[in-house]
């Protein structure tokens, strides 16, 4: 009998479906959801901050260190796929999240893509001041990319956004929101990574502004006359020789 490989994060789902995690774990798909939303931040947010959200601010409650370090490793190497996606600017859903054939159906409450939708969702809402600075003319198309990876959230979110949109249906919005899935992922990636670098020259350039140059003090010195610092050699080899 062949041997039976292991099912791939199999610890860490059985892990967050044990009714003994804390109320308001995360689901498995809803974890994929908001380790995109981690990977794409604007800030490098470390795991010791994003790992109690998981179990909704409470203790994990492992019962051993072999299951601590058995979970949280596969917990890591899931990030690490995500954020590999990110980095390559290449960010899709995970193969083990898909879509129903029924558009509708993916707004059931069990459904991968709605799962992953929350996720997404509750990490963006937790990460929204690392947003404050979305460039003005960039605010509308980050609004529809926000539409289209939260849209299958709930029913009611849904319908919220059938109505501002004012589309004719919504399974007709629906199938619009899922053809625009993967730019739209693309899109947050790109985004959060262009206001990171944005951050950085304007940290790099405020740095620069306070910098103050070297400036001797005390009476000017010819560079033929003697170093005043007592070495006997003339200022122009030695301290001079120094002072750009």
């Amino acid at each position: 009998m062949a041997d039976v490989l292991p099912r791939p994060y199999a610890a860490l789902k059985a892990f967050l479906a044990d009714p003994r995690r804390p109320e308001g774990t995360f689901r498995y798909h809803e974890l994929q959801g908001f380790l995109f939303t981690i990977a794409g931040a604007p800030e490098l947010v470390p795991p010791s901050e994003w790992m109690p959200v998981i179990f909704a601010d409470r203790s994990a409650e492992y019962e051993t260190l072999e299951e601590a370090q058995l979970v949280i490793g596969e917990l890591m190497a899931l990030y690490n796929s995500v954020n590999a996606g990110v980095v390559d600017k290449k960010p899709v859903l995970p193969v083990d999240c898909r879509w129903r054939r029924d558009i509708l159906a993916n707004l059931e409450e069990d459904a991968p893509v709605a799962q992953w939708s929350r996720g997404f969702l509750t990490g963006h809402q937790w990460l929204e001041d690392s947003w404050a600075i979305v460039p003005d003319e960039m605010g509308e198309d980050f609004g529809l990319t926000l539409m289209t990876l939260t849209f299958f959230a709930s029913p009611s979110l849904a319908e919220s956004y059938l109505k501002e949109t004012k589309a004719t249906s919504l399974e007709g919005i629906a199938r619009a929101m899922k053809m625009a899935h993967r730019h739209a992922m693309r899109h947050y990636a790109w985004l959060g990574r262009t206001i990171a670098q944005l951050r950085a020259e304007q940290d790099a350039e405020e740095a620069r502004a306070h910098a103050q140059p070297a400036r001797r003090t005390g009476p000017k010195v010819g560079r033929n006359e003697p170093c005043p610092c007592g070495s006997g050699r003339k200022f122009k080899k030695c301290c001079g020789a120094r002072v750009h």
